[in-house]
């Protein structure tokens, strides 16, 4: 699912947090939580946009709340879902 207005690194965490992944997804996004920083690396080589949106969401101070407040301009977070 395209999400404009948002770059693909917010757009795979937005779905990640607002579970709209599928089984795979769901699956990669728990593989990328529960990963060492050794696996962590292995699993960005294939999946590098998900592992840097972890990145930011997990360590950033502020990423996420600038994606969501983002989402919400662009009318992908109704009210009741904030």
């Amino acid at each position: 699912m395209k999400l404009d207005g948002l770059t693909d690194t917010e757009a795979v965490v937005f779905e990640w947090q607002f579970r709209r992944c599928g089984d795979f997804k769901k699956a990669l996004w728990e593989a990328i939580c529960r990963a060492d920083d050794n696996n962590i690396e292995l699993l960005a080589l294939g999946f590098p946009v998900e592992v840097e949106g972890y990145k930011h969401y997990a360590f950033e101070s502020g990423w996420w709340d600038m994606v969501k407040d983002k989402a919400r301009k662009l009318g992908y977070i109704r009210p009741e879902q904030d």
